[in-house]
């Protein structure tokens, strides 16, 4: 790999707890080249503390949402013309290390696109929006995903910004469906790669709720958006 071969994506909101761990362990075990963490209008020590472990941090002037977190570091990496892309949520900590096995994945040509698999999820609440996003996605490409919802994934730069640039990202919380179907009705593969990660929804509170409310709302939303597509033949 050369420096600027993988570069990472990390949007954050409010994960001042995390966000460092989750940018050392990527560039201490040389996951990734570079990481950019775009912060999504944090009121706490998330910029700070992106910063101190190494990252390139991106500013937004206001809440974005997920979606359009991503595609603002999109448009700082796509400068450094990595070969690989990797996104990664900021809630993961010191795990993020095993981002190395997705990306060998991808790396040894299994796939254009891998994504992980958790080992643990807990806090997640009642699972509406992983069965609508698993049900969309294999009614609108005929694929089955275990984890359509994991927001850890590495793909083929290459073959990223074909797809981006065709269908454009989800704003929201509907990023990872959107762009999941998207890259299958391109001709390209995903592969899930069982990790050892753990993930730690947030929970029965009312803030939970109202997240996988938000959640669900985008996943359709997505879904709904691409229900009129032509299913493709695959690219190479």
């Amino acid at each position: 790999m050369t420096r600027e071969s993988v570069c990472a994506i990390v949007p954050a909101f409010n994960e001042q707890e995390s966000v460092g761990r989750v940018v050392t362990a990527l560039l201490l075990y040389k996951v990734a080249s570079l990481v950019v963490v775009v912060d999504d209008h944090s009121t706490d020590g998330t910029v700070r503390a992106a910063a101190t472990a190494g990252a390139q941090v991106v500013h937004n002037p206001s809440r974005r949402g997920k979606g359009n977190a991503v595609r603002a570091g999109l448009g700082v990496v796509r400068e450094v013309d990595p070969a690989y892309v990797m996104f990664i949520d900021a809630d993961l900590g010191d795990c993020a290390m095993e981002m190395g096995t997705v990306f060998r994945t991808v790396e040894q040509g299994d796939a254009h696109m891998a994504v992980a698999g958790f080992a643990v999820s807990e806090g997640g609440g009642f699972g509406a929006a992983m069965r609508l996003a698993r049900w969309g996605i294999q009614r609108l490409t005929g694929s089955e995903l275990q984890f359509p919802l994991s927001g850890q994934r590495v793909m083929r730069a290459q073959s990223l910004w074909r797809v981006v640039d065709e269908f454009g990202l989800e704003p929201g919380f509907g990023l990872e469906v959107g762009l999941a179907v998207d890259w299958l009705r391109s001709g390209y593969a995903i592969v899930e790669v069982a990790t050892g990660m753990e993930h730690v929804g947030p929970g029965a509170t009312p803030a939970g709720f109202i997240h996988r409310a938000r959640q669900f709302s985008a996943i359709a939303a997505a879904l709904a958006a691409r229900g009129g597509l032509t299913l493709r033949r695959g690219r190479g």
